[in-house]
């Protein structure tokens, strides 16, 4: 399994995750509490069905910022396997948080059995029994939905959002969030944040709209960049991207305007953000889950020293250029001093996520002393082509014992930053350090964070860069993290003005005003009045906008005219096809006419396998090419005859591209056993026979009257019937074989 270097940020997470207090329920001592752990379940049972065969149960005790909750965790230790996770206030006994997930033995596809008013009334009564008291105060934005693919492994949901409003004014960091399955009205997951005793500022006296968007456009809110997608498959040594990109500066609060004194929010104080509700995403992983693995590096059940021998080393492959393991522990040793006790326990040697052609050394120390519970732990990546120390972290408790005074972050950033000229005199030169940035505007004790952001030709490079911690009473550094790219930069030529750049963001993403939350220093919580972009958990929006194009892109650096979004038809109400064509809109698909689907037109070969490849594979770019759709609807099988995009689908021809889609076609062309009960059975011509007899019987086609008219022209209401049935049919036949 390739081993991924987290992104910066995400280290940043983790590194501070790891001081958050958290403790087994059943070693707690003297904890303020409001409830018990018994009462947190029972609480969560009687408002949530945790299935029976999710056995296993651990609970967990934890602080942080100002809440004590508690942290409950069902597991199934069997197939199919699952999860139920929830967070409930130990003070006041609110439920914070529920998600589930659950293994589909089979595949998940068929017809959402809720519409989306039922889906609604069970978010609704779930968010007045929870939360009920604070509705008044709250606006629901129903959100922008998932798209779904029929390949989906998991249920399609609904996703709501309940956002709390003050004085008219939107406060998108406090609120209900949650997400109903469509398939059996279960809640998928449940969020609520709510911060008492905030004070609003008034909103009398704010400066106008149009103010706002000078101010925007007069300061420098975006910021030219060289931006690399991630890759999301090492493995398949696919090249990276680099693209020139604009996008918000950090500098500016995310491009936030006091709208009470209309200046830029800056970090100079420094003020920063609070997103307390947290954005929905299918993705499992999370920074808790992050620092969870990095915490279990230690966690070895062997004991005995690890090596890698010369002959292992070859059956990597290494090049002549790579550096052996040897010369890979003496690279850590010169930056980090190694305690005596600590014993090489692995070494591997993976490719490099962000640099696929390279390959880096996984080395992990730990101590002897696991089973009294102080073991201590030292990991660190080097790269096998360059040589550079990639990363390492330290365990924490290093400065436990050590009564010493701590040094103030000047003097830690000098630590750090003599440990950079040190190691990485080179790449110390091609950085600039980043606006402190602590945690919820709290650092923990006796840490300092330092972020160093790489620069090629003046311009920043996303997720390059260097993050370190400073332990202040230890007086070293404990974690490292430097990302990399080894990659030819184009020159940031016939790019857009920041003037234009700003007025193409401003059409796209319009300013809107709303509260936010900030931290002073201190800590202190403290509410602004804000012109900002109206993009909180709109998945429509961009992330970047193309340099030389002004263009939305998304942060897989694919431009807008990939994005692909559920589809709500207006013209459908009460035809035959309804929930079909409404399960088809939910994937994109047959989306070329806006909110209209007209129905009754007839439907085309272009139209049907644009359709086909939306609904399958949810990625498929909307501007490709006709001869790319014909190429890849022929390699599917789904065409085999010579057809043109533009060409009217028969009914006989729909059934024939069904049957297909479902591999049946040998089974169709055996002629003699098939019958149908059409009155017109003797003009359908026999090699067509098997096709539309198997069309009918599996449910696929629906033909009302005594007739079949196998040579008349499919409705494209007719071609959504069908193919949503066909899927249907697909995935119970495949479940079967199984």
């Amino acid at each position: 399994m390739v081993r991924k270097t987290l992104p910066l940020n995400l280290m940043v997470i983790c590194i501070l995750l790891l001081h958050m207090v958290a403790y087994p329920v059943n070693a707690l001592g003297n904890v303020k509490q409001g409830i018990t752990i018994e009462q947190a379940i029972q609480l969560v049972k009687d408002n949530f069905e945790v299935p029976e065969s999710y056995s296993q149960l651990s609970t967990e005790y934890k602080e942080y910022s100002d809440r004590t909750t508690y942290s409950l965790n069902w597991n199934s230790d069997q197939a199919p396997y699952g999860s139920f996770q929830a967070e409930v206030d130990a003070i006041s006994g609110e439920i914070l948080s529920i998600n589930q997930w659950n293994e589909s033995q089979t595949s998940s596809f068929k017809l959402p059995v809720l519409s989306s008013e039922d889906a609604s009334k069970i978010a609704l009564d779930l968010m007045t029994k929870l939360a009920g008291h604070h509705l008044p105060e709250m606006q629901l934005a129903k959100e922008k939905q998932q798209v779904y693919v029929f390949n989906d492994s998991q249920p399609f949901t609904y996703n709501y959002r309940w956002t709390r409003m003050v004085n008219g004014i939107t406060f998108p960091e406090n609120g209900v969030a949650m997400r109903v399955s469509g398939e059996d009205g279960r809640i998928i997951s449940y969020n609520y944040n709510w911060t008492e005793n905030l004070v609003f500022p008034s909103a009398s006296k704010i400066i106008s709209l149009e103010k706002a968007r000078q101010v925007f456009t007069a300061t420098p809110m975006l910021e030219l960049e060289y931006f690399l997608p991630p890759i999301l498959n090492p493995q398949a040594q696919e090249e990276q991207q680099v693209l020139l990109v604009y996008q918000l500066t950090k500098n500016y609060f995310g491009g936030a305007i006091d709208a009470l004194t209309g200046k830029p929010l800056t970090l100079d104080k420094p003020v920063f953000a609070s997103t307390t509700i947290p954005a929905e995403t299918d993705s499992s992983l999370s920074a808790a889950s992050i620092a969870e693995s990095r915490l279990k590096i230690s966690a070895f059940e062997d004991n005995t020293p690890i090596s890698v021998s010369p002959a292992d080393q070859d059956s990597s492959n290494p090049s002549d250029h790579q550096i052996t393991q040897k010369e890979a522990v003496e690279i850590v040793k010169k930056a980090v001093t190694i305690p005596k006790d600590f014993i090489l326990r692995n070494s591997n040697l993976n490719p490099d996520w962000q640099n696929p052609n390279e390959q880096v050394w996984d080395l992990n120390w730990n101590t002897d002393s696991y089973e009294s519970g102080d073991q201590r732990f030292l990991s660190a990546r080097v790269n096998a082509q360059t040589g550079d120390l990639v990363s390492f972290n330290l365990s924490y408790g290093l400065s436990a014992k050590n009564q010493a005074k701590p040094v103030n972050r000047r003097d830690a950033q000098r630590i750090a930053e003599d440990f950079l000229k040190r190691i990485q005199p080179e790449h110390f030169e091609m950085v600039k350090p980043e606006a402190e940035n602590p945690y919820d505007g709290k650092m923990p004790p006796n840490t300092q964070l330092f972020s160093y952001v790489r620069l090629v030709d003046g311009i920043p490079v996303s997720s390059n860069g260097i993050i370190l911690a400073v332990d202040t009473v230890a007086k070293q550094v404990t974690n490292y993290e430097m990302n990399w790219s080894n990659q030819e930069f184009p020159i940031a030529a016939d790019v857009l003005s920041l003037d234009r750049a700003a007025e193409q963001f401003l059409q796209i993403c319009p300013l809107a005003l709303k509260y936010t939350v900030v931290f002073e220093p201190g800590g202190q919580l403290q509410v602004r009045l804000v012109y900002q972009a109206n993009s909180n958990y709109d998945l429509d929006l961009p992330v970047f906008l193309d340099a030389k194009t002004g263009n939305s892109m998304d942060w897989l650096g694919n431009p807008q005219a990939q994005w692909f979004k559920a589809n709500t038809y207006t013209d459908i109400e009460g035809i035959y096809a309804e929930k079909e064509i409404s399960t088809l809109g939910l994937t994109g698909a047959f989306g070329e006419y806006g909110d209209k689907f007209c129905p009754g037109e007839k439907i085309t070969t272009g139209a049907l396998m644009r359709a086909m490849l939306t609904a399958e594979a949810g990625n498929w770019d909307r501007t490709i090419g006709d001869e790319d759709v014909l190429k890849v609807a022929k390699e599917r099988g789904w065409l085999l005859e010579d057809a043109k995009l533009e060409q009217e689908l028969s009914r006989e021809d729909l059934c024939k591209v069904m049957i297909r889609l479902l591999n049946m076609e040998t089974s169709a062309q055996v002629q003699g056993i098939y019958g149908v009960p059409f009155s017109d059975a003797s003009v359908i011509n026999p090699d067509s026979m098997g096709y539309i007899a198997l069309a009918w019987g599996l449910g696929i086609i629906k033909i009302d009257q005594n007739t079949f008219s196998p040579n008349q022209k499919a409705t494209r209401a007719e071609a959504a019937y069908a193919l949503v049935h066909a899927y249907t049919v697909g995935r119970q036949m495949k479940s079967y074989l199984r």
